[in-house]
Order: C-alpha cells, then structure tokens, then sequence
C-alpha cells in the first residue's frame, strides 16, 4: 500500500479540484469502521475513521491521521465494521476499553478534529465533548453544542472516553455536574419556649435579585419570593463559587448592544476569573459628550439599568473592565498621570472628554471623574472610580444614599 507524506496530505485538502467521478457523500462511512480507500491522486490508504462531519473525515491509517474531503475520495471499501462498543461512538480504546490518554502535544500535533475527548482540569472537573481546534494556549470542545474553551495551563490530562460500565459496574456521571443556590431562611415558627425553630435550607437557583429581594425556585419547583430581612446567608454556587458553572456561561454566545463593550477574559489566567460581560463606554446615560448623571440612589441605579434589559455591574466585573487584562492599577497604565483623567474630583466632566482615559477593553472614564455605584462581593452597595481611585479600589455604599458625586455605568451578561 503506498502511503502518503503528511506534507502531501496537507496539500490534498486545498490544492486538488474536484473531479466529475469523485464521491459526494460520506454518508455511509461510519465512524470506527476500518476502510480501504483510493484517492483521486491515484494513491490508497487503508485505516480506522476516526471522526468525520458533512464534507470531511480524518483517517487514521498506521498511527497517522490524514483529513480528506470527500471529492478527493474516488471509492472505498469496507475492511471492518466498528467494535460494537463504539456503534455510534469513537472506536474502541483498546484491550480491557481502556481509555487512550493524550499528551497536548500529541493532541496539537495530530488535531483529530472531531474526535470525542475528555478533559479534566486543574480542580477536578472533566469536560466530555468532540474536539473543535488545539493550539498553542487553548483547545476547544464542543460539549452539547456549547463551545468550552479550555487554556493549556489549566488542563491536567486528556483521554478517550472510558468505555460504557456494564450493568453490575455501571455508574452516573455527569459531564457538567448541575450546580444548585442554597438559602438558609430565618423560621417564622418558634418552639413550645418560644425560640425560633432551626432555620430552613432552600436548595435551586436564584432567578433574580433586586436590592431588598431574591426570586428563588427550589428543587422541587417551587417558587418564592423572600426578603433580605428573613435571608440569614446566601451561597451562591450556580453564580459565583462554581468554576464549571463560570466555564459553561462563558462559553455562551454573547453579544454586547450599541454603546456596550466585550470585557472578555478566558479561562485558564492565573489569578483573574472567567469573565464574559459588556460594559456601557461611558458613565450613566452613556452619551458621549453629556456630563454624567450623579446624586443618583443604589436603589433608583438599579431600576434605570433593568429598564434598559441591563444591570448594575459588580466590583469584579467593573475593576477588570477597567485594568484590562494586564490588571493594569489604572484604565491607562500601571503609573499614575495626573492629565490622563479627572483627577481633581472638583466637578464632573463630560463623558470622553479626555481620550487617554480609556480602558484596554475601551471603557472610558473609569478612573477619576465620578464615582460609580457597582454590586459588592457581598451583595451590598458599592462604589468603584471616581478622583485618584485605582481599577481595585472599592468603597463601602453604606446604606446605598444618593451622594453628590456617585453616579453609575451598566453591564448586561448570559
């Protein structure tokens, strides 16, 4: 059988046109299955289908992958059918089902796009879906139709799925595991003393939340409305703590309106979080060229960004729109300048009036200027910005009153 060079390889896929009697369809190449093939080149190879979609397949023809079109195909034939472990599924791992394990390298330098993987990252958590692309710094999986990406750094190892647990071994595993809100509740009931019965445990998701109140749909779907007052402590897995729940929602679509700009940090940077957000360019209205709205309440912030579909950004979200991801101290750079923004805090200026107070994910005015109501890590009113303040700076909101020079910018996100 003669086989062809990998260079070679390469070219077929762009440099051959189609001809009248190469085939159409890979419709009846089933995956894992074993083929004998001859390529409008005149050469043959002969090999296990590792992965194919519409218009291509990559062969896997002694330890080799190759990718073809199908129009470079002239016919095939059929040496072996799938294992039948694999019907409908990758090929067999090998003796005992074993699964195949991968080195990045090997992955980058095969690239089987297509191919069904499971990754596992630093942490724990594995990612099960067919690969999209591998480069130097990320790969790429497609996991229920979401596109995952997946930074280098971050990814401990890479296999073929285990092959399915017979009925006496089989287990549950979730590829995503579901991630719920919990509530601890103050009781209303109090015992035969009259002391407080023990509090009650709400397990869900939080749906919405305003500044006196949380929409919370229990397991069992049953929904209620309760107020910060009766809320003895929140733990927010599903947004905040859940590092699969922030790689799922980052791997969404997201695309930001008229006015908006992408904050988009990856998985996988030391020390800074999944981040997927847009941002409003200029302070509240987000005009260029208005003077900013101030003496504005948290409360009455809130409302002006929901009537807009938006929402008041929180302090992560905000200090990063404004270091970018260098996590520069200011919009514009690591060393304070005096001219770059307003400093000097005496009177609001109009928004974009100082083109080098930009953020690196163009922001403007996120240094000096006003001060900007935002979302504390706590839930509680905060206030981020404003004369001299660094990306990082937070200020406590207190009880969230209207201050002469706070004013506020929105954010919307998945």
């Amino acid at each position: 059988m003669k086989q062809l060079p990998l260079w070679y390889c390469a070219l077929l896929f762009t440099a051959i046109a189609s001809p009248i009697f190469a085939i159409k369809s890979l419709e009846d190449i089933a995956v894992g299955g074993t083929y004998h093939m001859i390529l409008t080149t005149g050469d043959e190879l002969e090999g296990v289908v590792e992965s194919k979609n519409d218009s291509s397949l990559i062969l896997d023809s002694k330890g080799n992958p190759y990718t073809f079109v199908c129009n470079l195909i002239v016919e095939y034939k059929l040496i072996a059918p799938p294992p039948p472990s694999s019907a409908g599924g990758p090929a067999s791992s090998g003796p005992g089902d074993r699964p195949a394990q991968f080195t990045y390298e090997e992955l980058q330098n095969k690239k089987p796009v297509g191919a069904n993987l499971e990754v596992r990252i630093a942490g724990g958590t594995s990612f099960q879906g067919s690969l999209i692309s591998i480069d130097d710094e990320y790969l790429k999986l497609d996991v229920n139709g979401s596109t995952i990406p997946l930074t280098k750094s971050v990814i401990t190892s890479i296999a073929t799925p285990a092959a399915p647990a017979t009925d006496s071994t089989k287990t549950s595993k979730a590829v995503i595991p579901e991630v719920y809100d919990t509530l601890i509740i103050k009781n209303p009931e109090t015992d035969d003393y009259g002391k407080p019965k023990e509090n009650l445990t709400l397990v869900g998701k939080i749906i919405k939340e305003t500044d006196k109140t949380v929409f919370f749909t229990c397991n069992d779907n049953v929904s209620g409305t309760y107020t910060f007052n009766q809320i003895e402590r929140i733990f927010r897995h599903s947004q905040e703590n859940s590092e699969t729940e922030l790689i799922r929602r980052y791997a969404l679509p997201l695309i930001c309106p008229r006015g908006m700009m992408l904050v988009d940090i990856p998985p996988g940077k030391t020390g800074r979080p999944f981040l997927k957000v847009c941002i409003d360019k200029y302070e509240f209205p987000n005009k260029e060229g208005t003077i900013p709205r101030v003496n504005v309440p948290y409360a009455e912030a809130l409302a002006l960004c929901q009537q807009q579909d938006k929402r008041l950004c929180s302090s992560q979200e905000w200090q990063w729109a404004c270091s970018g991801l260098e996590g520069y101290s200011y919009s514009y750079g690591w060393v304070f300048d005096k001219e770059a923004c307003n400093t000097e805090g005496r009177f609001p200026e109009a928004s974009g009036n100082r083109n080098r107070c930009i953020g690196k994910f163009g922001a403007m005015d996120m240094v000096g200027n006003v001060f900007e109501w935002v979302k504390g890590n706590d839930g509680n009113p905060a206030a981020m910005g404003g004369p001299l303040s660094k990306c990082q700076a937070v200020s406590p909101g207190a009880n969230g009153d209207a201050k002469p020079q706070t004013g506020f910018r929105c954010c919307k996100s998945n």
